[in-house]
């Protein structure tokens, strides 16, 4: 018979994995907030910067200097910024994937003790029965641990693919910008 401890235990072990969820997904959004709050003071800065500049340039060619000094630190860190948003994203990714595999691979242990439990008390006559759905549990188990290793594998390969993909546009944001800066010389 399963008992009410049982189904508590289970409840509790459910509403652990989603608070772990939430505490990691929150933990993201809190540095992703932070770094917004840091990157707005700074552009806020350079803003009052570069116009305190222009309001005492007293030429064209100032301003025009003015702009430059402005749009190429403008551009460095936006890419700058982009980078930090999409370490934040993996590393909140990275941390959600854990809790969910660490919380699965505890299941089928925590699933084959259940049924073990819920079967101790059958009645006479009933064992075959009772062998059978332990068998089928085992043989669930074994098949959600496999699911559950080609799902880390693909997990682990996304993140690979998600982090080269990063370090792609990052190479090419560089390779622009310089591009840009020796177009400007010419």
């Amino acid at each position: 018979m399963i008992s009410i401890e049982q189904v508590v235990h289970a409840q509790k072990m459910n509403a652990e994995f989603l608070f772990a969820l939430n505490s990691k997904a929150f933990e993201g959004f809190e540095k992703l907030v932070s770094l917004n709050v840091e990157a707005t003071k700074a552009a806020l800065e350079e803003l009052a910067d570069i116009s305190r500049s222009a309001l005492t340039a007293k030429s064209a060619e100032e301003m025009t200097g003015l702009q430059h000094r402005f749009l190429q630190p403008a551009a460095e860190n936006a890419a700058q910024y982009t980078r930090q948003v999409h370490e934040i994203a993996q590393e909140t990714w990275a941390g959600l994937a854990e809790v969910v595999v660490r919380t699965a691979s505890q299941s089928p242990s925590r699933l084959s003790a259940f049924v073990t439990s819920a079967f101790q008390n059958t009645p006479t006559g009933t064992e075959s029965a009772v062998e059978i759905i332990k068998s089928t549990v085992t043989a669930a188990t074994s098949a959600y641990e496999g699911m559950q290793k080609a799902a880390s594998d693909v997990l682990g390969a996304n993140m690979q693919a998600l982090a080269a993909a990063g370090n792609v546009a990052q190479a090419n944001g560089k390779s622009k910008a310089a591009d840009r800066r020796a177009n400007r010389v010419h």
